[in-house]
């Protein structure tokens, strides 16, 4: 039974627990893997992609000449984030722009760390859909509570984000994995406490909720050969090392997006080897390689 999807730079497959591979969609990259409330989703290149009884469907193609790094399932409509700092809302097969966030206040401090430009890195919405969160890097974390309407600037654009998450079932919880450290807000994405209590270096990349912790990918810095993930109360008390059935140093940056957890199950993706928990982070097996793999989410029995 398949138990994890991976994108990657020739498509997305299935992995079973045995490692074995079942293609789904071949030929294209995929950047992001997204789960939604009722399917799966991905973005590659300008396409957006949903998944329904194991097929894909294209949603949107050559979105006005984008590249599309993540996206985000709303009650009504895709948001998808580009390369070069906006974002788009697809609904009903049109394709609009969402000027209000060309205007977000603080924009123009906005600054790109290992890219031409900033650019939207990752898009999450709180469990009850009153918040959406866009993770620009390097521009903060802006914030809406009309569905794209209108945004607000959070936390320090230095904070320097890698990814954000919403918990899946309690809308105050959300969290992002930043260069500072984790970072935690208990109202919805308004506000945010940093904390590395209990890591070894502060930079971390992605972040995932199991159902009673938080997962975080942490190394010492963008270009490293070390990484390694850390397993957190979501409260906030200190993190520990998931050590059990992990190398010593995983082989890089467990990057945006390389990292996902669905109940008691998580896994991650170290530059295409494939690493699996059923236990919430606290011990781990490696299942099977894929490469150039990119991306990988944990698959569920409702998507």
């Amino acid at each position: 039974m398949a138990i994890a999807l991976v994108g990657s730079r020739d498509g997305i497959v299935t992995v079973d627990r045995d490692g074995a591979t079942t293609p789904e969609l071949e030929g294209r990259s995929i950047a992001r893997l997204v789960r939604g409330r009722d399917a799966w989703w991905a973005v590659g290149d300008g396409t957006v992609y949903r998944r329904d009884d194991q097929r894909w469907h294209v949603i949107a193609d050559a979105v006005e000449d984008s590249w599309l790094q993540c996206a985000l399932p709303l009650p009504d409509a895709v948001l998808a984030g580009t390369a070069d700092g906006r974002l788009l809302r697809i609904a009903d097969g049109d394709v609009e722009r969402v000027e209000s966030f060309d205007a977000v206040d603080g924009r123009e401090g906005w600054h790109a760390v290992g890219s031409s430009v900033p650019y939207v890195r990752s898009m999450s919405a709180t469990a009850d859909d009153g918040a959406v969160l866009a993770n620009v890097h390097v521009g903060g974390i802006p914030r809406s509570v009309d569905g794209g309407t209108s945004w607000t600037p959070t936390i320090d654009p230095d904070a320097d984000v890698h990814e954000v998450r919403a918990h899946p079932t309690d809308p105050s919880i959300v969290c992002a994995a930043a260069a500072v450290g984790i970072c935690r807000s208990t109202d919805g994405g308004i506000t945010w406490d940093v904390s590395d209590d209990g890591l070894h270096a502060t930079y971390a990349r992605a972040v995932a909720f199991t159902d009673d912790a938080l997962l975080v990918s942490v190394s010492e810095g963008p270009f490293t050969k070390r990484g390694t993930v850390y397993r957190a109360p979501v409260a906030g008390e200190p993190a520990e090392r998931c050590r059990d059935g992990l190398p010593e140093w995983l082989s890089g940056n467990i990057d945006t997006g390389a990292l996902d957890a669905d109940g008691a199950t998580a896994a991650l993706n170290d530059n295409g080897d494939l690493y699996l928990s059923d236990d919430g982070g606290r011990s781990w097996s490696h299942i099977g390689t894929v490469p150039g793999a990119h991306t990988v989410g944990v698959l569920s029995g409702s998507v």
